[in-house]
């Protein structure tokens, strides 16, 4: 099912890693894979003992949810890639998922090449975010329903001129449930109706003392449209993070 998420502005890397981490926090919060929300395990971490049986699954699953969050911006911000969509998938393994969520970013949705995360705010796109879901009658069902303990995944679907990282492992061979009741597609798009009014690309202005001859530039633009001709002839692909998210209980 298709969950449409309409935004006022553009939306930067930063705000994209914003939102795939806080609906992770949130998915394993509802989905009972973490007994409290994250920012309680925060504070319970500095209070609990070492001794306590919970300490270790508690700084494991944070400890965890660091380095996601860590190698996701990481990637959007890698030179020369490009991400497509991210999935979060809970279950034992990727081929049946007891829930499955992905999210969408457009090209023209991701533009943080021209506008300043300074400028940009992530709280409004989280914001519009958390009305589409909740705004789902059926996400909302398929979120509230327990799940035991399991695995969560996270994937990253792009399209990747550099080596391959050792966080993120290719899965040629994977492709999404395509009709589920289980799979939920979140697409992000603007809203045509509101003017993107910011002076993002007035903030940095280039200064060339001496001026390019004409045949400097038409080299210039060469290279540029073959350097873009290349990142978009490498087709998209899914890389599973090494990164396992382990759910417990809390023992009392």
């Amino acid at each position: 099912m298709d969950i449409n998420v309409t935004l006022d502005e553009p939306l930067t890397s930063y705000a994209c890693v914003k939102l795939v981490i806080e609906l992770l926090k949130y998915i394993l919060y509802q989905k009972q894979q973490i007994p409290f929300t994250y920012d309680s395990l925060t504070r319970l971490q500095m209070s609990v003992k070492p001794t306590d049986r919970n300490s270790s699954s508690i700084r494991r699953i944070l400890s965890s949810l660091k380095s996601v969050s860590e190698e996701l911006s990481s990637q959007f911000h890698l030179k020369n890639c490009k991400v497509k969509e991210i999935a979060i998938l809970i279950g034992a393994t990727i081929i049946s998922p007891k829930l499955h969520v992905r999210l969408q970013f457009p090209s023209n949705i991701l533009s943080s090449e021209e506008h300043y995360e300074c400028k940009h705010t992530s709280r409004k796109p989280l914001l519009s975010l958390m009305r589409s879901m909740i705004g789902c009658s059926e996400f909302q069902d398929a979120i509230s329903l327990p799940l035991n303990p399991t695995n969560t995944f996270v994937l990253v679907q792009k399209s990747d001129r550099n080596s391959v990282s050792e966080f993120f492992l290719p899965k040629p061979q994977y492709v999404p449930p395509i009709r589920s009741s289980n799979c939920f597609v979140i697409k992000f798009h603007h809203n045509n109706q509101v003017k993107i009014d910011c002076n993002c690309t007035d903030i940095v202005k280039v200064y060339n003392e001496v001026c390019e001859s004409d045949s400097n530039k038409d080299g210039d633009i060469n290279v540029l449209n073959n350097s873009n001709e290349i990142i978009k002839n490498i087709p998209y692909q899914w890389y599973q993070s090494r990164e396992v998210i382990k759910g417990f209980k809390f023992i009392r």
